[in-house]
Order: structure tokens, then sequence, then C-alpha cells
């Protein structure tokens, strides 16, 4: 196959947001929104390349992805998407393989479809080709218009498109293959004369068709696979959606989801088999759970490492501390960050009696330090 560049839309603030936060930070199951499309960038496609494009707020996105495998591109004048892949242009120079332009704000696109999508563009010999999807409501997005025998005519703007295309269902998602060679000339031929005064990527594929190379449009089976995060509605709709994948990967994975419905797990946090979960918990951030655990209901635990075999009675708050097996916390117990609970029973206990065993107190200097750049070294590898 040949090398594939993957070039990633974010310079966007995200203004229907309404936030202080650019778009592509917001959070999804405890990791950026932008997180889910590098991943599958750095770790799925496994690209020769992962450029990000930037512009509000790129400062906090460069520290936040703090991996040297990302090139980070600023658009600092946003003048459409067309604009932002010109500026990419210089990072591309000797590369001769296919660019695959991804958005950094459609966090619930699965790397199969994309594979899919990169083997048909190359069995089609294409020059450039679109994800598409047919949607209920297609108000707001692009409209795709094709031949007599299906190959990708235009990409019509909501806009510029007349009242006959405006009737059209199937959209353009913003996800685009493109053979590099074509992607560095083609883009010096795209103008601004629409309504929005932008220079739009979809322009592309007339540039193509009027040199008479093959364009096509590969259709998604889901399309809420490659739903764009505009607000904080669609915010919820991603967030439930990976929610859902989350706790039926677990519960395959050997864990027991009492209720799947109200049990709340990030993206990050690791369960071993055989542990229990009750309704209402929610687990957060870096949190490891061992093996044969019970995590009882309206619990809330946040970066903490829980041992194989522990109890988490009701109502309780764990926060950044270390438990180890065996233990039994709560009912209302309320742990703060850097506290560590151990056990000490090296004798059998006879039924029916109490178990009392107490540890003596140690005190470890700069404790505190060391967590923080615990933390700091495990943000920079969760991308």
């Amino acid at each position: 196959m040949e090398g594939i560049a993957s070039v990633i839309l974010a310079a966007g603030k995200g203004t229907r947001m309404k936030s202080d936060l650019v778009k592509v930070l917001h959070p999804i199951l405890g990791r950026p929104m932008l997180s889910y499309t590098v991943d599958l960038s750095l770790h799925h496609i496994k690209a020769e390349k992962t450029i990000v494009v930037i512009g509000h707020q790129a400062d906090q996105i460069e520290e936040r992805f703090g991996d040297s495998r990302i090139e980070f591109v600023h658009q600092d004048e946003q003048l459409g998407t067309g604009h932002a892949v010109l500026q990419v242009l210089p990072f591309l120079r000797g590369f001769t393989g296919i660019a695959l332009i991804l958005c950094g704000d459609v966090p619930l696109v699965k790397a199969e479809t994309l594979r899919s999508f990169i083997d048909t563009f190359l069995e089609n010999h294409s020059t450039i080709a679109v994800l598409t999807a047919v949607v209920k409501n297609p108000y707001g997005y692009g409209r795709i218009i094709r031949g007599e025998e299906g190959w990708l005519e235009r990409i019509v703007e909501e806009k510029d498109a007349s009242n006959e295309e405006r009737l059209i269902r199937e959209i353009n998602t913003g996800i685009y293959c493109v053979r590099s060679a074509f992607l560095m000339e083609g883009l010096k031929e795209i103008g601004k004369e629409n309504v929005q005064g932008e220079y739009y990527l979809t322009d592309l594929v007339e540039v193509a068709r009027k040199r008479d190379l093959r364009c096509s449009a590969h259709m998604v089976a889901d399309p809420v696979e490659v739903m764009g995060i505009n607000t904080r509605v669609d915010l919820a709709t991603a967030t439930e959606v990976l929610r859902q994948e989350k706790v039926q990967e677990l519960m395959l994975s050997g864990v027991t989801i009492v209720d799947p419905r109200t049990t709340y797990v990030d993206r990050t946090v690791e369960i071993g088999k055989d542990t229990t979960l009750y309704p209402n918990c929610t687990l957060q951030g870096r949190t490891r759970i061992g093996e044969r655990c019970v995590i009882e209901p309206n619990s809330k635990i946040s970066d903490t490492e829980i041992g194989n075999g522990v109890t988490i009675r009701s109502y309780s708050v764990i926060t950044e501390s270390r438990i180890e097996e065996g233990a039994v916390i709560g009912p209302f117990a309320h742990l703060k960050p850097l506290n560590e609970v151990k056990t000490n029973v090296t004798k059998d206990v006879p039924e029916g009696a109490p178990a009392i065993s107490r540890v003596k107190q140690k005190n470890i200097r700069g404790w505190s330090k060391k967590i923080e750049l615990h933390h700091k070294k495990g943000r920079k590898k969760k991308v």
C-alpha cells in the first residue's frame, strides 16, 4: 500500500459550543475530542505523517498533545478548508503517497471505516475521493452530486446549492483521500468566488474533473459514525455512543456491569476480569481496577489504582489514591489525593472473628512531586 499522510483540520474555534475552550479540546470520556482522530492516525492507520492544522488556542493544543510524531501547522486566518490544507503543503514536499484529510471534530469514525475508504480509493484508481453519508436532515452540509455511472461530479455547499440540489440527502463528511501530487497542484487553482468568500476544499473535485481525473464517493453505513461535533447537544450524543462502546468492551472482556445504562467509565480506565460494577458508578481518568473487585452503587473513582479483590462500598469518593489487594473501603468513604490504603493481615482469621492490624506510619518525602510528575508523563502518553 502507498504511504499515507494524515492531515487533521482542527483550527476552528467552535463558536456554537458557547465556550471559552476551543472545541477540539472539549473532553469526551476523559480525553480531548481531538485525541480520537489523532489516535486513529498514529495507532490504527499508522500514517507516515500526522499533521494537525491549528489556529484558535494553538498553544494549548500543542501543549496537550506533546508527541514528537505530530507536526503542527498554524492557520492564523481561517479562510476555509482549502486554505487550511494550503498551509500544509510545505510539510508534504517530497511525499508521494496519499493524503488522508480528517476532521478534528469527528471523533466517532472507526479505523475499519477509514481502511475500507482507503482500499476503495485505491481499487477505483481515483485521484480524489470523499467519504459520504445519507442523513435524514442534510441542512448545512455540502451535497454530493453524482453522474449517471455513480462517479462523483461535484460537491455543492448548502449556501451555494439550488433548491433541487438541497433535496439531495447524501452529504459530504469532510473526510477525503487525495493523491498528494494532485493536491499540491490542484489547490493552487481553487478560488473563493462563493457566497462564503472562502477557499473550499470541495472545489478540488471540479479541478480534477476538468483534467478528466477520476473522482469517487464512498458511503458509510452508519451516519452517526461521521457526525461532526458543533454544539453541546452533539457532544452529549457522541459521549453516549462512546460510553456504550466502552461498557460493551468491558463486559466482553469479563467485567460484570449490572446496569450498563447508568455506568460511566472513561475511555482511559482499565478493569480486570470478574470485577462487578453496580449502578451509578463513575470511573474516571487513569483509574486501574484489578480482578475480582466489587464497586458498589453511587461510587466515584478518579485516577486511582486498585488492587485485586477490593470492595468499594456505596457512596464512596476516591481521588488519586492507591488501594492494595483485599481492602474494603466505605460506605460513605472519601479518599482525597495521595491516600494509600494498605492491608496487613498475614495470618488466617477464624470464622466470626475480626482481623485487627496496624501499619506503621511511613512518611515519604517528595511524594506529591513524584505523583505530579507521573501524571504529566501520563498525559503526554495519552493523546
